[in-house]
């Protein structure tokens, strides 16, 4: 299951082209998201040839050799996509999938405070063999559709910190700055 969470993240991180120095604000509008980059953070930019499901920001360099390559770096993900009620009725079960997929369901606590502005939000911690940490943090919005299940949001979002021991301090400032700043506000399917 972590296989299919590494590919998500390396299809999002290998089709990077280059990181975007002069660009201060990164937007979505399929899935209704707004961010302006807080200092520390260095997007990557993607060329789009299908739907653009999120983004990645580089921390601690503006190498942006470094976006294309799948290791050797720390990044924040913020990844969105629509809402399979199979897999992720709930922000619970979202978070579960995530888990399974990260780390073969052995989530940790992440660290207090952790939160999407805006949005109820579930959080989570992985501490992977090779030393590295990844930090989720999950949210689901958006209208739900009737014909589907009028219970379930349309939207999953999934903000990730992908960091080390060492960085993981100066890393979550980071990560709480982009939780504080993200706007949310998809538009209905």
């Amino acid at each position: 299951m972590r296989f299919s969470r590494v590919l998500i993240s390396l299809v999002i991180l290998c089709s990077v082209a280059s990181a975007a120095s002069r660009t201060s604000v990164y937007r979505n509008r399929e899935y209704g998201m707004f961010l302006s980059i807080p200092s520390g953070a260095w997007l990557c930019s993607v060329p789009y040839s299908g739907a653009n499901h999120g983004a990645a920001f580089l921390l601690g360099t503006q190498d942006e050799s470094l976006c294309t390559k799948a290791s050797g770096k720390r990044w924040i993900s913020i990844f969105a996509g629509y809402n399979a009620a199979e897999v992720s009725k709930t922000l619970h079960t979202f978070l579960n999938w995530q888990c399974a997929n990260e780390a073969n369901g052995s989530c940790g606590q992440a660290p207090a405070g952790l939160r999407i502005n805006g949005l109820s939000t579930e959080t989570a911690r992985v501490d992977h063999p090779d030393g590295s940490i990844t930090i989720i943090a999950v949210a689901q919005a958006g209208k739900p559709d009737p014909d589907f299940d009028a219970s379930v949001p349309s939207i999953n979002y999934d903000l990730s910190l992908h960091t080390d021991a060492v960085h993981l301090d100066e890393d979550l400032t980071v990560f709480r700055a982009i939780l504080n700043a993200v706007k949310i506000a998809p538009h209905s399917r």
